[in-house]
């Protein structure tokens, strides 16, 4: 094989390997497209959820057109966005994953933007029905001027509209009360 065409076929098989990072047997592509009008989103940074400080629940990643280490600008802007989760666990009741987000959620939110959210945190349960199984993946995009798109294991499961859910679900992970300091670092990327 000549020279010039073994570089080639290294070069032709670089990229595959530079555009995932790994964590916890998880590959999380460090680009992607929510769909063909949308711009590319970078991955902005990705952590391991543990429960009890032992049990790995999920692998989470936040990606964003405009990678950003500050929290507040990240709800703010009005780009799209994809803050997805990989299941780890053998296998868990969708409603319990529900239930888990709802309770960091409302913890992250005041009564009145609770009670004027509830319609959508309503919409986004019962988004959440039957099993989830290791390796399926939930992805919540928000897609500017449309809302809050759930993918549940490669099944669309509607969208919420306005910018306000969207805003009020990423401070599950962002918000002042995160499910965890750890991970909040972890998908600003300051860890």
């Amino acid at each position: 094989m000549s020279t010039a065409r073994l570089i080639i076929l290294v070069l032709a098989f670089l990229p595959f390997s530079a555009q995932a990072r790994t964590l916890s047997d998880v590959n999380l592509a460090e680009e992607l497209q929510i769909n063909d009008e949308s711009p590319v989103l970078s991955l902005n940074g990705a952590s391991l959820r543990r429960t009890y400080m032992i049990v790995k629940t999920y692998v989470g990643g936040l990606y964003l057109e405009h990678p950003s280490q500050s929290d507040e600008e990240i709800i703010r802007s009005d780009e799209h966005k994809r803050m997805l989760f990989h299941v780890l666990l053998n296998k868990v009741t969708a409603r319990k994953v529900a239930r888990s987000l709802k309770e960091a959620l409302v913890v992250n939110i005041n009564s009145e933007e609770q009670e004027r959210l509830e319609p959508h945190i309503n919409q986004f349960i019962s988004m959440f029905e039957g099993k989830l199984h290791k390796n399926d993946e939930v992805n919540i995009d928000y897609i500017p001027g449309v809302g809050t798109k759930v993918t549940i294991a490669g099944e669309d499961k509607g969208t919420i509209p306005g910018k306000e859910f969207s805003d009020a679900l990423l401070s599950v992970w962002l918000g002042k009360q995160p499910v965890s300091e750890n991970f909040k670092n972890d998908i600003l990327g300051v860890n």
